[in-house]
């Protein structure tokens, strides 16, 4: 899908932003010939080494996010931008939705060029992607909650436990998808400081710098995150081994305490001619009372170590 929009630019030269999500080979050509510059194509907005992520190629400035967090569709998939002084491409694989009410916005407060547009892009962005990180770790806190105060029965524990087992493990793989965005922002946005084109304006570089350090707190945010999150996986995987160690631990004491009896009925079921306690007159009292005695001794020993 192929969307071009022009900007009308406060005393200077029109711009023109295309916004293309999922480009055809076809969209591609007819944006580069309106653009005036060759626009990469999905493999190569995909490179994940540095001289491709960020290049500059005559006036164009070609900035990539090879793996960005698609809230809509949690997918991750690249992110590509380029910033010439007549015109910001965007190329993307799915809705983004920081850009929304972005044409609301700019109806109110006309941008002065492309390069403005693409730095409230950026700044759009990175407000999304702290709205995120602080709903990831409302729900963090609210499974660390669940998992130290799950419910008595040892069933509907157990179910629980399970079911925040996948929450966690999906959890992990957001932050992880969110943890590529933060950084990969991050050296865009360093190239950026370091570098700037002449063309960016002269408070571009206070804008730069700000964007820069709310990244290096969004990054120390989501490094806490994910130990938080690894600690979380730990926890519940030990509460798992827990519950089931106490199985283990029941069935290890049941089969100690039979044994006694059992082997008292394997003795007494013989079928020997001379067996004195056949023709006891309390023969067969004695016996219950000698098997429920070898159930209860092993059972009281247990009690008094503690493990039962």
């Amino acid at each position: 899908m192929l969307q071009c929009h022009p900007l009308a630019v406060p005393g200077a030269a029109p711009a023109l932003w295309v916004d293309m999500c999922q480009p055809t080979s076809e969209e591609l050509a007819q944006a580069s010939r309106q653009v005036g510059f060759t626009i990469p194509d999905r493999a190569d907005i995909s490179e994940i080494e540095f001289s491709s992520r960020v290049r500059l190629e005559g006036d164009a400035l070609i900035l990539n996010l090879p793996r960005f967090q698609y809230e809509s569709v949690h997918v991750v998939a690249p992110l590509g931008f380029v910033i010439a002084p007549h015109a910001l491409v965007v190329q993307r694989e799915h809705h983004v939705d920081a850009f929304d009410t972005l044409d609301a916005e700019l109806a109110k407060h006309p941008c002065k060029g492309s390069a403005d547009l693409f730095l409230r892009l950026l700044e759009r962005i990175v407000d999304r992607l702290a709205d995120l990180l602080e709903s990831q770790e409302s729900t963090l806190s609210d499974f660390s909650r669940q998992a130290f105060n799950h419910p008595k029965g040892r069933r509907a524990a157990s179910r629980q436990l399970e079911g925040m087992l996948h929450e966690v493990g999906t959890m992990g793989r957001r932050i992880g998808a969110l943890h590529n965005t933060v950084h990969g922002l991050l050296r865009m946005v360093n190239y950026l400081e370091e570098s700037p084109p002449a063309w960016f304006g002269d408070d571009a570089a206070k804008r730069i710098k700000l964007l820069l350090k709310d990244l290096a707190s969004l990054s120390e945010f989501e490094q806490q995150l994910g130990d938080r999150n690894e600690f979380l996986l730990d926890s519940v995987l030990g509460l798992i081994n827990m519950d089931q160690n106490e199985v283990m631990k029941v069935m290890a004491v049941a089969s100690v305490v039979g044994i006694p009896p059992t082997v008292l009925v394997g003795i007494w079921g013989m079928n020997f001619a001379n067996m004195p306690e056949l023709h006891w007159h309390y023969g067969y009292v004695i016996a219950i009372a000698a098997v429920l005695l070898s159930i209860v001794v092993p059972l009281a020993w247990f009690k008094g170590r503690g493990w039962v």
